[in-house]
């Protein structure tokens, strides 16, 4: 039984057994609970409405309903879902996609428990996971993008050393609270940054943020 304070985990995958192999190790992981688990987009969209679920861990590839369009659907009920894509290295233009749709972030399927693990406590503590193995790939195969104003470079130009600095804890998956306690400010004041920030670079969310930074070296890669 999930315990109050336990991260609440949905699993949606159309394969059992790979389910039932991250559900095992999950089982013995503190702090993390699987409410539930589904094996279809539509399915999860349903348990969702009934559910109380701080994480949800998506399989990108699915039939029906694959996990772009349910991200999409997703964030459409509850733009405060947050939702961890697993996939295969390769799928870069499905990765990008689920990205632009509201992910939080991605883990590939062979990817060490341990890091799974570290992927959804990053999400679910308001932060993004970018696979270090899949991410500069993926930069390399996306074209960045720009605000709806046209005016890309001085828009990246515009940022101020503060927002420069946020974008970097970002880049490393912190959340808010991580950011405030680093900077020694306060969230409130963190959340305006990254509005800011968010605004002048024409993106929807801090995960495409980050991949921007990344994409056009505003910070430096680690």
């Amino acid at each position: 039984m999930a315990k109050e304070s336990d991260i609440r985990l949905l699993i949606v995958d159309d394969h059992p057994l790979f389910r039932r192999g991250v559900r095992f190790y999950l089982d013995t992981a503190p702090g993390i609970s699987v409410v539930a688990e589904a094996d279809s987009g539509r399915d999860a969209l349903d348990l969702l409405g009934d559910l109380e679920v701080d994480v949800v861990m998506l399989d990108l590839q699915m039939p029906g309903l694959d996990g772009i369009e349910t991200t999409r659907r997703a964030l459409q009920e509850d733009p405060g879902a947050r939702i961890l894509i697993l996939t295969s290295f390769g799928s870069w233009d499905r990765i990008h996609g689920a990205l632009k749709a509201g992910a939080a972030g991605y883990v590939l399927k062979d990817a060490e428990p341990e890091e799974l693990e570290a992927a959804i406590r990053a999400v679910a503590a308001g932060g993004s996971y970018l696979d270090a193995r899949a991410t500069e790939e993926l930069l390399h195969r996306i074209e960045p993008a720009q605000p709806d104003d046209g005016e890309g470079s001085a828009a990246t130009d515009s940022l101020s050393d503060r927002e420069r600095e946020v974008l970097t804890l970002l880049t490393r998956g912190l959340g808010n609270r991580d950011i405030s306690e680093q900077l020694v400010v306060s969230e409130k004041t963190v959340k305006s940054h990254l509005a800011n920030i968010m605004a002048k670079l024409g993106v929807k969310n801090r995960t495409q943020a980050a991949l921007l930074a990344m994409r056009e070296g505003l910070v430096p890669k680690e």
